[in-house]
């Protein structure tokens, strides 16, 4: 304070004191030895390391190790046949169409959402990370109509069926 008291006088050290005396009656009484200590952090014990050969899957759908969640590498088929059966198992009340779109050099793979009255309420793209296209983004957007985008192909990315189905969830706000 002393700078605002040579410039305001006692008045400012009293309002000071007024406002935080009990904080600082507080930390002054504070003693060391009744300062917090440190949590220990007892974790579980560490799992055994893997057996040779065995596959070691992640938690998190995305990063260097496949999650033990369904994704679209661990599922039986196609990308696009993994999609369409976490969009009709998780959205059975929308009608779920789908269909290639060519693209200058990538295609594209599209499903449009409808509700019960036909009206389109999300579209939602499947392509590759190489390709650039942002046409259909850019339709959508000028005719209010919600769009997602999903890589089959991004590198440490493996479209765990919860991130799928919660972008899904979010985008249609259901």
């Amino acid at each position: 304070m002393g700078l605002f008291s040579k410039l305001f006088g006692k008045a400012v050290e009293d309002a000071a004191e007024s406002m935080f005396g009990d904080e600082k009656h507080y930390f002054d009484n504070l003693r060391e030895d009744d300062a917090p200590q440190p949590v220990s952090q007892k974790s579980s014990p560490n799992p055994p390391p893997p057996k040779k050969g065995e596959v070691v899957r992640g938690n998190l759908p995305w990063g260097p190790l496949m999650p033990k969640e369904e994704n679209q590498y661990s599922f039986g088929g196609s990308y696009i046949e993994y999609f369409d059966k976490v969009f009709r198992e998780e959205f059975p009340d929308f009608g779920i169409t789908h269909a290639q779109v060519e693209g200058r050099y990538h295609p594209a793979t599209v499903f449009t959402f409808t509700n019960i009255s036909g009206r389109i309420v999300l579209i939602v793209e499947l392509m590759s990370e190489k390709s650039n296209v942002k046409k259909l983004a850019y339709k959508c957007r000028n005719e209010g109509t919600p769009y997602l985008r999903f890589y089959y192909d991004h590198q440490g990315w493996w479209n765990a069926r919860s991130y799928v189905a919660n972008r899904v969830r979010g985008a249609l706000s259901v």
